[in-house]
């Protein structure tokens, strides 16, 4: 969830949820399926679903760093600027995360997602950042987020970047 007010002006109201079921069939190598929800008013996003089935490898897992990357073909519904379409989108995603310090860990996770009808947008979103652990599995983070569509709503920007400072429980 993402909300920002400026001077009384609301620049920010997104809404994002995203699940991955993978399956790991010759390690490191997996499968699995992604499903997807999103909406954006400001940008005249009503709503956007994806599901999609996926061909993973992790590249490495280990006690100081994690990195995976996938790709994804599936079906995406949307409903932007009052118009609904929908049809075929592929995805390509990468997660990294590398511990520093006990405590102090470095995250990089970037969505492409090619759709394949309408105006044929390419949407990018990434996510860097450092998440510090402050108490048991009590954390913080601060992260620089940055979003881009190739074809966004009419009178919308094509890009947004937000630095992001969150609190979170790790169970």
């Amino acid at each position: 969830m993402r909300r920002e007010e400026v001077d009384g002006t609301e620049t920010q109201d997104q809404d994002r949820l995203n699940y991955f079921y993978n399956w790991m069939f010759n390690d490191p190598w997996y499968s699995g399926l992604s499903l997807g929800w999103e909406r954006d008013p400001i940008r005249e996003l009503d709503n956007r679903y994806t599901a999609g089935l996926l061909l993973g490898r992790d590249v490495f897992d280990d006690s100081h760093r994690f990195l995976t990357i996938f790709a994804d073909v599936g079906y995406s519904d949307e409903r932007i600027g009052g118009l609904s379409e929908g049809g075929a989108v592929g995805f390509w995603n990468l997660r990294y995360e590398h511990e520093f310090w006990p405590g102090v860990d470095f995250f990089h996770r970037q969505d492409f997602t090619q759709q394949f009808y309408g105006l044929d947008n390419l949407i990018l979103k990434t996510a860097s950042g450092f998440q510090l652990e402050f108490f048991d599995d009590f954390y913080t983070n601060i992260s620089y987020r940055y979003d881009y569509e190739t074809e966004a709503a009419e009178g919308a920007s094509k890009d947004d970047s937000t630095l992001q400072l969150g609190i979170g429980y790790e169970f």
